[in-house]
């Protein structure tokens, strides 16, 4: 450790501490003031004692700082990633894999000995938060994986990143690509088999998620087959015990692969389940992957949305491009002038920077107040603020047309109208700024805000997004411009527009669905995946439409085979909340009951839970793209059973070394208690001695 003193003052201020201290003690102990008979030795020995004392007093007064450096050396981190996936233990070396391997793994952790700092971590749709090898994972995104790693351990001494694979990935991007942001070398361990087995299988199923009653929706199935030329097969489409069709074929290649059109009517409402599946054939690998279960809403009718822009923005297209990408909307997109046709039929208008300098959208706005049809505003630099204010009674801005400011969205925690997902929540204090006109912002009392405007690190009052609290006259208001930068961020870190779509979808559905006056309403999702938390909101109102959470809500969850599953909700701040967990595949029905006074109110539903198979429509191991992983990053590829050489491999690089970090820390010498000890000592043995001595 270096220490060094740090002083902010010229060097020649150090004598004149010396000198203020020599006069104060020669003013004590000159000749003039000598104590009466003491002698020369103790009159300079007080001399001394008064001069040191305040000399360093004086010293203490221009604040010196101590300077001290510590030197640290932070090992390298050795991160070992696992894919914990199904695929990993549906090989014919399962039995290496839940017995051997656990045990090659641990002697590899304890071989990088105190050098190194071994990390374990297991993986499949994302980043385990323990160390797990029981291979349950539905799904495999190795890209998620390294993108948790490169954020958990930014900036720190990476010196080597191990994954442990089979190579096969279901969801997320190529791996490839984000690699190279590890900014470490990749060593890749190849688990799994990459032997061609005989087996018949469903490769993929492409269908709508939406149908519409009595329409046909296509089902296209991709068929695979290997090592299985010249036998035969029946594919079936079926709904409960109802075959909806099915088709022979022959198996005319060692190497075969086909696709299998249906043309499927419609004529249920709800969520229907259909079942494609492959008759077995003698000698093949496995029969788990010859089916597989889809799950389609038909709903009676599409819902229309018009939106109304007086001139392009791509914030527009973000919109238009959203909601199109959800079957259950048809958007219209025009101007003012050029919509002459009629509302009905409509289910929301979004007037996007209307009114305007060039359009009013009198006509439009009218028409949509007279049909009860929701409005959304969108504003932005061309809104004239007075056309707005007497256009809707959500938000009065004064001001305006003088220009915008750059605006954040800060989260209303407490908003309650409808429920975004965890992810988004998180992702909205992430998002970029919307352009807001400058003014003066006052909400209505009755209005409820989603998001108030956040100014770089100050969060307003003013109100960003709001809706109206009254369900049989929904509207709602965005005070910015700017939602097409929110689509482009959300893919360029996601690499998909999820978390904007959540947003854009949620607001439409709340404001275009017509609302009955329900005392009790249970939100939840129609259909969950196998490896998806269920989770339930609820919300409680009294007699007077207010909103309440102090009855208790109970709610029974009941399975196809008639078992009942009773939960009660926890309350939030104003409303109700439930996860129940994971479920298993199947379709599930809800009812949910409270009491208010002495009125009971219930509300009952229904959801399915969606098998997840991807890890069972391959079995081959993709060696070569781990492999490549690690050729490109500057590491090498071994089998599970030289899994141990890994610590060779890592330690004969030469760069994998310590990091030496030096720490630095100013500390005011006043700061120290023995400062004040010494200059205590000094004075109190002056004072006494004098004192001893007869003097005053």
């Amino acid at each position: 450790m270096n220490i060094e003193l740090v002083y902010n003052y010229p060097i020649w201020f150090v004598p004149l501490c010396l000198l203020a201290g020599l006069a104060y003690a020669f003013i004590l102990y000159g000749k003039k003031h000598r104590i009466p008979d003491a002698s020369k030795w103790f009159i300079r020995l007080l001399f001394t004692l008064r001069a040191s004392g305040v000399s360093i007093l004086c010293f203490l007064l221009f604040a010196p700082l101590l300077k001290l450096d510590s030197r640290e050396l932070e090992k390298p981190v050795i991160l070992f990633l696992q894919d914990n996936s199904e695929s990993i233990k549906s090989t014919k070396d399962s039995a290496f894999y839940l017995s051997e391997y656990p045990t090659l793994v641990e002697q590899l952790s304890e071989s990088f000995n105190e050098e190194f700092d071994f990390k374990k971590f297991s993986f499949d749709t994302e980043l385990q938060d323990s160390f797990s090898l029981n291979y349950s994972g539905k799904e495999t995104d190795i890209s998620a994986a390294f993108t948790q790693i490169n954020n958990l351990f930014e900036n720190q001494n990476v010196g080597a990143v191990i994954v442990a694979s089979d190579g096969i990935y279901n969801k997320g991007q190529n791996p490839l690509y984000l690699s190279r942001s590890l900014n470490a070398p990749v060593y890749s361990v190849a688990l799994g088999d990459t032997t061609v087995q005989r087996d018949l299988l469903i490769k993929q199923v492409l269908q709508n998620q939406l149908a519409y009653l009595n329409n046909t929706f296509p089902l296209n199935v991709i068929v695979q087959a290997q090592k299985l030329s010249g036998k035969s097969s029946k594919i079936t489409v079926t709904r409960g015990n109802e075959i909806i069709s099915e088709q022979l074929f022959n198996i005319d290649q060692s190497s075969y692969l086909n696709t299998f059109s249906f043309q499927i009517k419609a004529d249920k409402t709800g969520i229907q389940k259909y079942r494609i599946s492959l008759g077995p054939v003698e000698g093949e690998f496995s029969t788990i992957n010859n089916y597989k279960d889809v799950f389609i809403e038909v709903i009676d009718s599409r819902q229309k949305v018009l939106l109304i822009a007086s001139n392009p923005h791509p914030d527009v297209a973000a919109i238009r491009q959203s909601l199109e990408a959800n079957q259950n909307y048809e958007v219209v997109v025009s101007s003012p002038e050029k919509f002459n046709s009629t509302l009905k039929g409509f289910s929301l208008v979004i007037f996007h920077q209307i009114p305007s300098i060039t359009s009013t959208g009198a006509n439009v706005h009218q028409e949509a107040l007279k049909e009860a049809i929701p409005i959304w505003f969108i504003v932005g630099a061309s809104t004239l603020p007075g056309a707005l204010n007497a256009q809707q009674n959500l938000l009065d801005l004064n001001g305006g047309r003088g220009g915008t400011n750059d605006v954040y969205a800060n989260l209303n925690k407490s908003f309650a109208l409808f429920t975004l997902s965890d992810e988004l929540k998180s992702a909205i204090s992430q998002f970029g700024p919307l352009q807001v006109p400058y003014g003066n912002y006052v909400a209505n009392t009755s209005a409820i805000s989603l998001f108030s405007q956040r100014i770089g690190a100050v969060v307003t009052e003013y109100p960003l997004f709001l809706f109206s609290a009254d369900l049989e006259n929904k509207s709602a208001i965005l005070a910015g411009e700017g939602l097409w930068r929110w689509r482009m961020q959300d893919f360029a870190e996601n690499g998909d527009h999820e978390l904007f779509d959540e947003l854009i979808s949620k607001t439409v559905q709340f404001l275009s669905v017509r609302s009955e006056r329900k005392n009790l309403r249970v939100i939840a999702k129609n259909s969950y995946n196998d490896n998806e938390r269920i989770r339930f909101d609820a919300e409680v109102y009294n007699s007077s439409y207010e909103l309440i959470n102090s009855p208790d809500v109970n709610i029974e969850i009941l399975g196809e085979d008639g078992t009942a599953y009773p939960y009660s909700f926890s309350r939030t701040s104003s409303a109700y909340s439930l996860d129940l967990g994971l479920f298993r595949a199947g379709s599930y029905s809800y009812n949910a009951k409270t009491k208010v006074g002495e009125k009971e109110f219930s509300s009952s539903g229904k959801f399915v839970v969606k098998p997840i198979t991807a890890e069972k429509s391959s079995g081959r191991a993709d060696h070569t793209l781990l492999n490549t992983l690690a050729k490109r990053s500057g590491g090498e590829m071994v089998n599970p059973k030289d899994i141990l050489k890994l610590k060779e491999l890592i330690t004969v690089r030469g760069d994998v070394k310590p990091v030496s970090h030096i720490e630095s820390k100013l500390i005011e010498l006043v700061k120290f208690p023995w400062i004040f000890g010494l200059i205590l000592i000094l004075l109190s043995l002056e004072w006494f001695l004098r004192k001893r001595s007869g003097s005053y």
